[in-house]
């Protein structure tokens, strides 16, 4: 035993001795004995280190506050009051008051002092109301310390005759060169009102001021802090059969005298924001780990189901619920389309609720984290922050893999966070193509010629019935009955005018919502022609990069055969791209030209699947192909009609099949006579096939039952397929239509348009 140590303990055995205990010596004895084990050696804690936890952990005012507004939620608090005083520079005042369960002596030393404390971990519900507790982290503290330089904590439990204080300096108690055990905090007692409960928290000597859009800004976090509209209630505890809790009654916040809504009247939410949202989009996960999709439009008479492809167990089951905005006056009748835009920026965005309180930053105009921005957008679909306003619901005992980092600034991003980022986003895309499918049927546009047409048609029908009513004093000299037989022609002459006024304005509406959508599918076509053009030019420099480091790497690399490989797999990869490349190139060049000719239907169909044929062997997809006869022609159309034609079949065969039987891929193409008058193309796969309930929409625009898919040829699904499709075939007086498959195949599209004339006259027609 060394000379220190023999000393140590005889100083530590008479401060225990002593009638007066000096606990502050006896933790520095403390801490010297144990430095002096030679059999371990132990962490110790700085205390500066709180400073630096309460800038580092809590980087933001509004996080620092949002934890002080959590831990009065999990103490079964009713309301949290928040004062500021002299806030316009820094070194005012803030005073925290909330009407929670109150802390006990024990409590503030086990839990309150308590660095990382798993009380909440082990107590996961509050002991009156069975909230399930939002502050999981421990760092009240040291948001505290984040907003001032001092702390009076004020505490006291119901039917306790006194209340607790404890003081904080942390600028002059915490500083380096001290440890953070050695640090003393004296608690007092006072008396206090026995029916009296609750935590204030007095920070004093700010350490940033306050100026009025810092309020505004505090208001919008305090506004989204919880939800502003009904959640399903999965955070608050169920009732057992040993365990009830009361009614709660709710939670509300105070800041500066006023509550939310008081403050700032403008971002009332569902009055004068959701109320006028385009579709409501609902998504869940239940049980099974199985994903729905949900959306509704009143205004665009739209309602439709679905259920996600993939499966997601690791998420849990959860719900969310996104109300989506086109901002248009047709869509928003009786409201300001500006208003209802700087609304949607003010306030737009899809944010995460955990236990029923915000998680930052998702929602926030600059956290793209559904990654909208990949979803294929137009006029008909704007896809945008600011066209979504939404809440997804967690809860950590449904959810436990969506754990908070510890700054509370986001999850930690394992699988399955990245698994809910994709549920969510492919609802989403699932959805706005519902929308845009409906709105295209259903979209006003009248443009000026068409309302000058109207008008015409409405003064003319102003003049028929200024007629039919003057009539009676004109046919005075004719009998009653005659009278009533030529006002009765009349007037359903008049009805027939009406119909056919309809019709006609229906038919110009729907010609100009065509003529609109055909814009959007130009400039599109526009910017892929430039885009292939520019890929293959990428592509030659690539492979002639690639040939350079071959023959650079190969004669000094040990491990050849592995290289090989790596070189086989990067030209595997760069022979699909050239060829996706060069089919688009030689498309966009095919439809530069307006002239129309015969198209010969083996050659084209051959070109097609050769164009192919490495994908679809690398997926292992069977694939055949027939023409009879093999000199079968169309009548004259574009070359590149009856390659879309097939691409559009081909994509959706890809997908179904993936979908649907990812154990046995197959595809055959056949074109053959019909009736001595058609060329039909039958293209079948192995996929399901569609079903009953959606064969009568699969040929509307921006209709898709796909989901995101990432493979390169067919690429995510937008609905406009079989539109084009359909369209191709009526522009050539032909049909598309679903037929049924033959044996191990479970779907056939049949498209068939004229033969040419020379075939016609061959067989005598």
């Amino acid at each position: 035993m060394t000379e220190e140590l023999i000393k140590l303990k005889a100083e530590l055995q008479q401060e225990l001795d002593s009638e007066q205990v000096n606990f502050e010596k006896i933790s520095d004895l403390n801490e010297r004995l144990l430095a002096l084990d030679p059999r371990a050696a132990r962490f110790t804690v700085d205390a500066q280190h709180i400073h630096r936890l309460g800038f580092e952990l809590v980087g933001k005012q509004e996080t620092a506050l949002s934890e002080l507004i959590k831990n009065a939620y999990d103490a079964d608090a009713t309301y949290i009051d928040i004062e500021f005083q002299d806030y316009s520079k820094a070194g005012g005042r803030l005073i925290i008051s909330d009407d929670g369960n109150g802390m006990t002596e024990q409590e503030i030393r086990e839990h309150w002092m308590h660095l990382s404390t798993s009380d909440k971990e082990n107590n996961p519900l509050s002991p009156f109301y069975g909230r399930s507790r939002a502050g999981r982290k421990g760092i009240g503290r040291f948001a505290v310390e984040r907003l001032g330089q001092q702390l009076l904590l004020e505490t006291k439990k119901r039917g306790e005759t006194k209340a607790i204080r404890v003081h904080f300096e942390w600028d002059k108690q915490y500083q380096s060169g001290k440890l953070l055990t050695q640090i003393t905090n004296i608690l007092e007692q006072f008396p206090s009102p026995q029916d009296e409960q609750g935590t204030k928290l007095i920070i004093g000597n700010l350490r940033d001021k306050w100026t009025k859009n810092d309020f505004i800004q505090v208001w919008k976090f305090v506004l989204l802090l919880q939800p502003p509209f009904e959640m399903p209630l999965r955070y608050r505890a169920p009732k057992t059969e040993t365990t009830t809790y009361p009614q709660d009654p709710g939670f509300k916040v105070r800041l500066n005298g006023e509550l939310r809504h008081e403050a700032v009247p403008e971002l009332s939410i569902e009055k004068t924001f959701l109320a006028k949202r385009t579709a409501l989009i609902k998504g869940w996960i239940d049980a099974e780990g199985n994903g729905h999709f949900y959306v509704r439009s009143e205004v665009l008479e739209l309602e439709d189901m679905q259920d996600s492809e993939d499966k997601y167990q690791e998420v849990g089951p959860l719900e969310f619920e996104v109300s989506y905005f086109i901002y248009d006056s047709k869509l928003m009748p009786g409201f300001s389309v500006n208003t209802a835009r700087k609304f949607g920026k003010k306030l737009g965005g899809i944010r995460v609720y955990r236990d029923g309180f915000r998680v930052l930053p998702y929602g926030e105009s600059n956290d793209d984290w559904l990654q909208l921005a990949t979803i294929q957008g137009n006029k008909l679909v704007p896809i945008n922050h600011y066209n979504f306003f939404g809440h997804v619901a967690l809860t950590s005992a449904e959810n436990p893999f969506m754990e908070e980092t510890a700054s509370r600034e986001g999850l930690i991003e394992n699988d399955a966070y990245k698994k809910l980022r994709d549920f969510i986003h492919e609802c989403l895309e699932w959805a706005v193509l519902r929308v845009a499918s409906s709105r295209h049927s259903q979209l006003q546009v009248t443009p000026q010629t068409t309302q000058e047409a109207l008008a015409s048609e409405s003064s003319n029908s102003t003049a028929l019935q200024k007629f039919v009513n003057d009539l009676p004093q004109i046919l005075k000299s004719l009998p009653v009955d005659t009278q009533q037989v030529i006002i009765s022609g009349i007037k359903e002459a008049q009805a027939e005018q009406s119909r056919q006024k309809t019709e006609q304005e229906s038919e110009r509406r729907e010609s100009l919502k065509y003529a609109e959508m055909l814009r959007v599918l130009a400039s599109i076509g526009i910017s892929i022609a430039v885009f292939s053009h520019e890929t293959l030019g990428a592509v030659n420099r690539l492979r002639t990069s690639l040939n350079s480091l071959r023959l650079l790497a190969l004669p000094v690399c040990e491990k050849q055969s592995e290289l090989q490989e790596c070189f086989a797999q990067v030209e595997n990869a760069t022979n699909n791209l050239n060829e996706l490349a060069s089919y688009v190139v030689t498309q966009m060049d095919h439809s530069g030209s307006r002239e129309k000719n015969n198209v010969t239907l083996y050659g084209t169909i051959k070109k097609f699947v050769e164009q192919f044929e490495d994908y679809l062997k690398t997926r292992g997809i069977a694939y055949e192909y027939h023409v009879t006869p093999d000199n079968l022609q169309t009548a004259p159309m574009h070359r590149s009609e009856i390659d879309s034609v097939l691409f559009n079949f081909m994509t959706n065969a890809l997908k179904a099949m993936e979908r649907d039987n990812p154990e046995k891929h197959g595809i055959k193409i056949t074109a053959t006579k019909r009736d001595e008058l058609f060329a039909v193309i039958r293209f079948q796969d192995t996929g399901k096939g569609v079903s009953e309930n959606l064969r009568d929409r699969i040929f509307n625009p921006f209709f898709t039952t796909s989901a995101q898919n990432q493979d390169e040829i067919a690429g995510p699904g937008c609905g406009l397929g079989l539109k084009i499709v359909s369209d191709i075939a009526s522009a050539n007086r032909g049909f598309v239509r679903l037929s049924e498959p033959e044996t191990g195949y479970g779907c056939c599209f049949e498209f068939g348009v004229p033969i040419s004339s020379n075939q016609m006259k061959i067989q005598g027609l």
